[in-house]
């Protein structure tokens, strides 16, 4: 569908005209398509699965409560046993600074050798017993609760442990349930956009000359966008064999498609060579004709004419009449209907069965493309 340079100014703008259309209308469609690929995640009844609805919620209600309870009793406990911690270390200063006293009091004793403070001794040594005994009790406190505090660490342990359980199975379940669950949407995914894929195609091969061809393009890039973009994000593990093994199908397709087309054409030619002049001249449409005339070769063989010189009059490849001069003297391409010279219809000066452009050029109308 490229643009040739024999077409008009006004063609060429159509041509224009006509692929912003089918980018256009394109781009619509893909618009559309991801919308539709998009809600297709939702289509299924129910939507798609909650990982809560794998969880046993009654189980897993009463393991949190547990912690919230094993959390509340390791507070309380870590609180008592500040305050004992704090009681037992008041203790220890007391019996440390009494025990002191009690030092540097016996020391002054045996200094003077006084026996008279002997049940002041004994006073004093039950004192430090007393505090002794006091120390002790605050560090058996202390030592019980943090037994206690080791337990409850166990159980919260044990209470963890049995909640990463459950939920590491709920993720399991729910991890499985969404593998099928999206398994499931890319298949509606591939059912909604291979269809497409396949009417592009055949609508490309039936309808590609058609007078609204850009609407025939436009789908056709819609859908190959649609299958082979937008299908990408929703692939699972192995829906990439199926975008490939597409994608290898078309290729061949197609390779065969061009391969026959080539030789179609090979024999086309073929058996156009094996014609008249004048048969093959009626063959050479117009717009193919100025194009050739363009790119200096010949419309009927498709080889450079010019290889014999400018001035040659025909085809040195095939034998094709190109130029003819008109009664005025003005020398003329042979597809050219008018005289440049005189502007008339050009007059035939050889072969009077040659038809005229005027009699071969389709009408007014653009041949489709």
């Amino acid at each position: 569908m490229a643009t040739s340079q024999a077409h008009s100014r006004p063609e060429r703008l159509l041509r224009i005209a006509s692929w912003i259309v089918a980018l256009v209308f394109a781009g619509l469609l893909n618009t559309l398509g991801n919308l539709i690929m998009g809600d297709l995640f939702y289509a299924p009844a129910g939507g798609p699965p909650q990982q809560e609805a794998f969880i046993d919620q009654a189980t897993r209600a009463r393991l949190e409560q547990q912690q919230k309870e094993l959390e509340r009793q390791k507070a309380a406990l870590a609180d008592k046993k500040e305050t004992v911690d704090t009681a037992l270390s008041r203790s220890h200063d007391e019996y440390n600074a009494a025990n002191q006293t009690f030092r540097n009091w016996l020391a002054t004793r045996q200094a003077t050798g006084n026996s008279s403070q002997d049940p002041e001794v004994l006073n004093r040594t039950h004192a430090l017993d007393a505090l002794q005994a006091g120390v002790n009790n605050w560090q058996r406190q202390s030592d019980q609760l943090a037994d206690q505090l080791r337990g409850v660490d166990k159980q919260q342990i044990q209470v963890q442990g049995q909640l990463g359980v459950l939920l590491d199975q709920g993720e399991k379940s729910y991890n499985q349930a969404l593998q099928k669950y999206d398994l499931r949407i890319f298949f509606w995914r591939l059912a909604f956009t291979l269809p497409l894929l396949l009417l592009a195609i055949w609508l490309f091969i039936k309808f590609r000359k058609h007078r609204y061809w850009p609407f025939v393009y436009g789908f056709g890039l819609f859908a190959l966008t649609a299958f082979f973009v937008e299908l990408v994000p929703y692939l699972p593990s192995f829906g990439g064999y199926i975008r490939v093994v597409v994608g290898i199908i078309l290729t061949v397709f197609a390779g065969v498609y061009m391969l026959r087309a080539f030789q179609r054409y090979v024999e086309r030619k073929r058996l156009e060579m094996q014609q008249s002049q004048t048969e093959r001249a009626r063959t050479v449409v117009y717009e193919k004709a100025i194009s050739s005339y363009q790119k200096k070769i010949c419309p009927s063989c498709d080889k450079p004419w010019n290889l014999a010189g400018d001035q040659a009059s025909f085809c040195i490849h095939c034998g094709l009449e190109l130029f003819r001069v008109c009664g005025c003297g003005g020398r003329n391409f042979a597809f050219f209907p008018f005289c440049h010279q005189c502007g008339k219809p050009v007059k035939q000066t050889a072969d009077t069965s040659t038809p005229s452009l005027l009699q071969t050029t389709p009408g007014t109308e653009l041949p489709p493309r």
